[in-house]
C-alpha cells in the first residue's frame, strides 16, 4: 500500500487539491447573505463599484471606517467581473481558506515530513470553524491567512536563511494591515519575539529588521491609509484609537464574554478531530517526548503561536468565535505530528476513538439543543439538511473503529477518518446554507419590493439595523432610535433623513408622506408605541415586521 502511494504521489496530491477546492468553492453561491456582517461588507463593496470611489468606504451612502479596504477591493473586483452576486464577497474568504490549507501542508512538511504535511492539510481543511468562516463573507479568514503566512514564511526563513522569505513575510504583513489593521503586525512580531526569547536566541528576532522587507511593507500598506486620512481627517482617531485600543479594552461593542468563552469554541471548532487531541498528552506524545532540539523548538513555536493568540483574546473585553481562528493552523500541525508519532510507536487511537465518538454524539445533540433555543434554524430543518453531517460522524467513526480492530492499518484508518471529515464538511455546508437563509434580510427585502415604493418613500429600520436590507433593496435605509456602527457615518454626512428619534419618527409617520418601517420582534411593541397608530398595512416575516402608514403612491397594496 505504501509503495503504491509513493508511486502515485502527484496524482494523490491533485485529487486531494481538487477535493479541497470543491469543498471550499462549490457552495458559496447557494445561499443568501447572513446578517449582520455579510450584508454590510457586500454593500460597502457594492457602493464602491457604483460610486467609483475606491479610497473612502461607504455603507448606506455614508462614510464607513470600521475596517480597512483590502477585502472590499477584492469583493468589488469580483462584482466587476461577475455582477452583484451573493457569492462575490465569499471569494476571498474561500481562497484564503484554501491558502491556509496549503500553508499547513508546507509548514508540516518542512517541520516533519510529507505524510505529516498531508495529514495537517486534511485536518485543517475539514475542521468545523475553518470551514464555516471560509464560507462567510467576513474579514477573519483573510486576516487568518495573512497572519499564518507571515509565521510560516518566517519559520522557513529561520530554517533556510533565505531572505526572499523575509520579503514574503513583510508582503503578507502589509496585506494583513490592509485587511484588519495593526493586529496583523502585533501577532506575528509578538509571537516571534517570545519564540526568540524562549529559545534564548534574541538575534533571531533582530533578523526581522530587514530594510528591503520593511520598505515593501510600507509600499503595500501605507498609500491607502495616507490617502484615506487626507480625504477624511477623522479616520485616524476612529480607526486606530477607537477600533483598535478601545475595542480591545472596553465593552463598547457589547461583545463581552467570560475568560472561558473560547473553550467550547475550541472544542467544537476542531470537530470532527477533537478527540484526537488526547495523544498530545500521552507518555509518548510529542509534548512530553518532543524528540530532538529542533522538534522541541518547533513545538514551542507552534505552542506560542496558538497559545498567545488564545490568551490575547481571552483577556480582551471583545470576543467573537472567529477571533481565535489563527490558532487552527498550528493546532492542525501539532495534531498531525501527534498522529504520526502514534503511528511510529504503534500505540495510538484506541482511547481517542472512544472520546471522539462521544464528542461527535455530544456535538450533534448540543447543536439540536442550541437550535431549540434560537431562531437560527428549526430542528426539523436541521434533521432534514444535516443528515449527511450526522451520518458521516456516526458511520465514519464506526468504520474507523472496525478497520483499526481488524487490520491495525494507520493508512486505512486515517483514510476513513478523512472521508468522514469530508462528509462532515459537506453536511456542515448544507446546514450552514439553511442558517443563512433563516438569518437573511433577503425575504423581507423581496416583500418590500412587491410594494414598489417610490425613491422618496422613507424606509426606516427601528431599534436595530439590518445591513443586508440596504444591499438587497439597493437604496438608502434610515435608522430610528438606534445608531450603533452607523453613528460615525450619520454624524459625518450631509444626507438628511438618515436618522429619526422618537419625535421625528412620529412626525413623519403621521404626515401625508408614505413611510415604511421595518422592525424585529423584540422591538415591535416599542415601535408600535412610538408610532401610536395610523397603521395602514402590516406584513409579517419570520424575523421582521413591515409597517406601512398609508397607500404607496407608486404601487398597489394587496
Amino acid at each position: 500500500m505504501n509503495c503504491a502511494i509513493r508511486r502515485h504521489q502527484r496524482l494523490i496530491f491533485f485529487v486531494l487539491l481538487f477535493a479541497a477546492v470543491f469543498l471550499y468553492l462549490a457552495h458559496i453561491g447557494s445561499y443568501h447573505l447572513i446578517e449582520l456582517d455579510e450584508g454590510r461588507y457586500h454593500r460597502v463593496a457594492m457602493e464602491m463599484v457604483l460610486s467609483g470611489d475606491y479610497i473612502t468606504p461607504h455603507f448606506d451612502y455614508m462614510p464607513y471606517f470600521e475596517k480597512p479596504i483590502f477585502q472590499y477591493w477584492i469583493t468589488a473586483l469580483s462584482m466587476e467581473l461577475f455582477g452583484f452576486r451573493e457569492f462575490t464577497g465569499r471569494v476571498l474568504p474561500a481562497l484564503s481558506g484554501l491558502g491556509n490549507v496549503l500553508l499547513a501542508f508546507w509548514l508540516a512538511r518542512v517541520m516533519y515530513n510529507r505524510r505529516t504535511g498531508v495529514m495537517a492539510a486534511v485536518i485543517l481543511a475539514t475542521s468545523a470553524l475553518q470551514l464555516i468562516v471560509a464560507s462567510i463573507g467576513v474579514l477573519d479568514m483573510a486576516l487568518t491567512f495573512f497572519i499564518d503566512a507571515c509565521l510560516v514564511t518566517f519559520y522557513v526563513f529561520e530554517r533556510t536563511e533565505n531572505k526572499k522569505y523575509l520579503l514574503l513575510f513583510y508582503a503578507f504583513m502589509g496585506f494583513g494591515m490592509l485587511t484588519k489593521g495593526l493586529i496583523s503586525i502585533v501577532f506575528p512580531c509578538g509571537i516571534i519575539f517570545w519564540y526568540a526569547l524562549c529559545t534564548k536566541r534574541p538575534r533571531l528576532f533582530l533578523k526581522l529588521f530587514y530594510l528591503p522587507g520593511i520598505l515593501l511593507f510600507l509600499v503595500i500598506a501605507v498609500p491607502w491609509y495616507y490617502m484615506v486620512c487626507q480625504r477624511n481627517p477623522d479616520f485616524f482617531y476612529f480607526f486606530f484609537i477607537r477600533e483598535h485600543f478601545l475595542r480591545f479594552a472596553t465593552k463598547m461593542h457589547e461583545r463581552f464574554h467570560p475568560w472561558y468563552y473560547f473553550v467550547p469554541v475550541l472544542l467544537a471548532g476542531t470537530m470532527p478531530w477533537t478527540g484526537f487531541l488526547l495523544p498530545f498528552f500521552s507518555k509518548k506524545g510529542i509534548l512530553r517526548r518532543p524528540g530532538t532540539l529542533r522538534h522541541r523548538q518547533d513545538i514551542l513555536f507552534l505552542g506560542l503561536w496558538a497559545g498567545l493568540i488564545y490568551v490575547f483574546y481571552s483577556i480582551s473585553d471583545s470576543k467573537l468565535p472567529t477571533y481565535i481562528l489563527p490558532c487552527w493552523l498550528p493546532l492542525s500541525v501539532l495534531l498531525a505530528a501527534s498522529l504520526e508519532r502514534c503511528r511510529r510507536e504503534k500505540d495510538w487511537l484506541c482511547h481517542s476513538f472512544f472520546v471522539n465518538s462521544v464528542l461527535c454524539l455530544l456535538f450533534t445533540a448540543g447543536g439540536i439543543a442550541y437550535l431549540m433555543h434560537t431562531d437560527f434554524l428549526t430542528v426539523p430543518d436541521f434533521l432534514k439538511n444535516g443528515g449527511l453531517l450526522i451520518a458521516s460522524l456516526l458511520a465514519g467513526t464506526l468504520a474507523a473503529c472496525w478497520s483499526y480492530k481488524k487490520r491495525r492499518s494507520f493508512f486505512a484508518v486515517f483514510l476513513i477518518l478523512s472521508c468522514m471529515a469530508y462528509g462532515f464538511g459537506l453536511g456542515a455546508h448544507q446546514v450552514q446554507g439553511q442558517i443563512h437563509d433563516h438569518q437573511s434580510a433577503y425575504q423581507v427585502s423581496q416583500d418590500i419590493k412587491t410594494l414598489h415604493p417610490s425613491e422618496d418613500t422613507p424606509i426606516i429600520m427601528y431599534g436595530s439595523f439590518i445591513p443586508g436590507l440596504v444591499y438587497y433593496l439597493d437604496r438608502p435605509v434610515a435608522a430610528a432610535n438606534f445608531m450603533g456602527e452607523l453613528e460615525f457615518g450619520i454624524h459625518h454626512t450631509d444626507r438628511t433623513g438618515m436618522y429619526y428619534g422618537s419625535k421625528e419618527l412620529y412626525d413623519v409617520w403621521h404626515s401625508s408622506q408614505p413611510v415604511i418601517v421595518v422592525v424585529q420582534p423584540k422591538y415591535l411593541e416599542e415601535a408600535l408605541s412610538v408610532l401610536d397608530g395610523n397603521i395602514y398595512q402590516r406584513m409579517e416575516e419570520e424575523d421582521y415586521t413591515v409597517l406601512i402608514n398609508r397607500p404607496l403612491k407608486e404601487g398597489v397594496l394587496p
